[in-house]
């Protein structure tokens, strides 16, 4: 027994040894090695390339157990997408998500590359954690995940005139993507191989807080920082009271101790001019802002100041990202309560009801003040318009704030939405988004509400490569045949809001309004003219009410008594030749819960 006892002491002692030697080689190579990174080496004047970052990175990889240094996918270029995922028990896979015990935080930056203030904060934030130890509570309740280039081959799209009007870093990524798509425009329709794993990331962890870093355009002002939040009634109420409540107070209040104050991102109501007044902003889910709305989760969007010097951007942005941290480990029960419960309201309480849309502001405003700078305004003989001039001397203003907002796009959500197999570009964008599709497994005859569209018409230049249609729409109820393999989605899911979103096509960021339906807007079938003129007289002869229709219309629209085409598909489109799916969404709406053969 002596002998036994006196080997695991000696097993102890040798263990102890052990640690204390480990402790002392992380020391040793922690003081040996060279942590100032690209941006601190160059005076805090640079920002680094693709390449110099991820050797950076990878340093932090290799001298931290806390840090994993992987990708989650692949660019149109070829470049790896970085994701560093920070654990201080070094758990690097995605945990079950209701029954995980901290909280996880998604930072990214340079979605934007020229905006890269967020990539050279979190790099030193990232090294002040886990190199240095200098926050060691923030690890003990989160586990962050930093994408420092989301944007990675407009990050390479590199040089000195990326941003006009920003001042610094000396040179710098592109705002678009290789195919000059915005990412920051892309969070739902998800046409970029970025976005598409982006989403894929954002469902294996679903984090619970998330923070995405840009820089300003817009007005001059003495703000190094803004920031954005959704506030309004358009989120899940427990994750919209906690915001407002808890999240924003804190972080207001800790970037004024850091010495970086800071208000809410805001657009002026007359371009450049303040004193007209400043617009809030309630964002729809093309955004990343907005997304984190659907999703049910604060989505905070950092706007540093655009022609304040690179050193207090990112200085300002390092606090912000840390007081953001501070918070999400004291409060991380709470906010992943919250997050849980709008999960849940969401998923038991849409159906049924009435959902809006989308939202505009109205013309309530409140007063606020504005730490503004100076300016007059002169008539240019360069440009004929208003010039504004900054003149740089500090200026406080009150001003209108104008930031409540009105629903001015709603629609009833339906027990399911049922999508023809067919439609496999949408059925594979749903499935993206994490939304559970069941497949029927044989054809079925139901009532349903869908829609018929009315005047399409398609923006004459293409927005991130797309023509946005607009459209009037009817509801209409009518009998339909559904085939076996088509999509039924069930609104039973966290996910309510993404789904009301794509689906219902009076949403702005629909799949409708971005032309993923535009086939429907097609006519294809028509009749020759010589015989609709048979036609229509053998039809006046058989129909009195329709002879009178057209004698009304025929004296009351000028245009249409006009044109011989428009007179004679009159008639066309009241044979049974008629096209009867056109301008009509294939989409069905089935309202009350029924069994169907899933």
């Amino acid at each position: 027994m002596r002998n036994k006892c006196s080997n695991v002491l000696q097993m102890g002692s040798i263990c102890r040894q052990f640690v204390l030697i480990a402790f002392i080689s992380l020391s040793c190579t922690e003081k040996m090695q060279d942590w100032e990174t690209f941006y601190e080496k160059s005076g805090c004047l640079e920002t680094p390339r693709y390449a110099e970052t991820m050797a950076y990175c990878n340093q932090l990889g290799q001298a931290s157990p806390w840090v994993k240094v992987t990708d989650f996918g692949v660019s149109p270029q070829g470049r790896k997408l970085p994701l560093l995922i920070v654990n201080k028990d070094r758990k690097f896979s995605p945990p079950d998500y209701k029954s995980r015990e901290k909280t996880v935080v998604l930072i990214e930056a340079c979605i934007h590359p020229g905006e890269s203030e967020g990539k050279d904060a979190g790099l030193m934030l990232i090294r002040d954690i886990a190199i240095h130890q200098k926050y060691p509570d923030i690890l003990n309740n989160v586990t962050i995940l930093f994408i420092p280039i989301f944007n990675v081959d407009g990050h390479e799209r590199f040089g000195p005139y990326g941003r006009i009007n920003q001042n610094g870093p000396k040179e710098m990524g592109w705002r678009t993507t290789a195919t000059n798509l915005n990412l920051n425009r892309d969070f739902l329709k998800a046409d970029t191989p970025e976005m598409r794993a982006w989403i894929k990331l954002f469902n294996a962890w679903l984090p619970d807080l998330l923070a995405d870093c840009h820089t300003t355009n817009g007005a001059d002002y003495q703000y190094v920082m803004t920031y954005s939040l959704e506030t309004h009634k358009n989120m899940a109420e427990p994750v919209r009271k906690w915001t407002v409540d808890l999240l924003i107070p804190y972080l207001e209040e800790n970037m004024v101790k850091s010495g970086y104050p800071m208000i809410p991102y805001v657009s002026p109501k007359e371009w450049h001019n303040i004193t007209k007044g400043l617009n809030g902003f309630a964002w729809g889910p093309r955004y990343s802002t907005g997304y984190g709305v659907v999703q049910n989760r604060p989505f905070l969007l950092i706007e540093t100041h655009m022609l304040k010097s690179y050193k207090p951007r990112v200085t300002s942005n390092y606090e912000l990202l840390k007081h953001l941290l501070q918070i999400a480990a004291d409060e991380g029960s709470s906010l992943r309560q919250v997050v849980r419960e709008g999960d849940r309201l969401t998923e038991e309480t849409l159906a049924g009801s009435g959902f809006s849309l989308k939202y505009e502001l109205t013309e309530d405003s409140t007063v606020i003040d504005f730490k503004g700078v100076d300016f007059h305004i002169e008539k240019s003989e360069i440009s004929g318009g208003d010039w504004i001039r900054y003149n740089k001397k500090p200026k406080n203003y009150k001003l209108s704030f104008f930031n409540t907002v009105k629903s001015s796009e709603t629609a009833t959500l339906p027990y399911a939405y049922l999508v023809p197999p067919e439609w496999h570009d949408v059925i594979d964008i749903l499935q993206l988004h994490g939304i559970k599709v069941h497949r029927l497994k044989e054809q079925v005859t139901l009532n349903v509400n869908s829609y018929r569209f009315s005047n399409p018409s398609w923006k004459e230049k293409p927005y991130e490569g797309r023509h946005i249609v607009e459209f009037e729409q009817t509801s209409i109820t009518e009998e339909r045949t559904y085939l076996e393999e088509t999509r039924v989605i069930i609104m039973n899911q966290r996910t309510n809001r993404v789904i009301a979103h794509l689906l219902e096509p009076k949403g702005p960021d629909s799949f409708v309004a971005w032309g993923f339906f535009d086939g429907i807007f097609q006519r294809t079938e028509y009749s020759e003219y010589y015989v609709m003129e048979d036609m229509a007289r053998e039809m006046l002869a058989e129909d009195e009410e329709l002879k009178k229709e057209f004698e009304e219309k025929l004296a009351s629209d000028t245009a249409f008594a006009a044109s011989q085409r428009e007179r004679l598909y009159f008639f066309y489109k009241r044979t049974p030749y008629y096209d009867e799916k056109y301008n009509v969404y294939p989409v069905g709406k089935v309202m009350e819960k029924v069994e169907l053969p899933l």
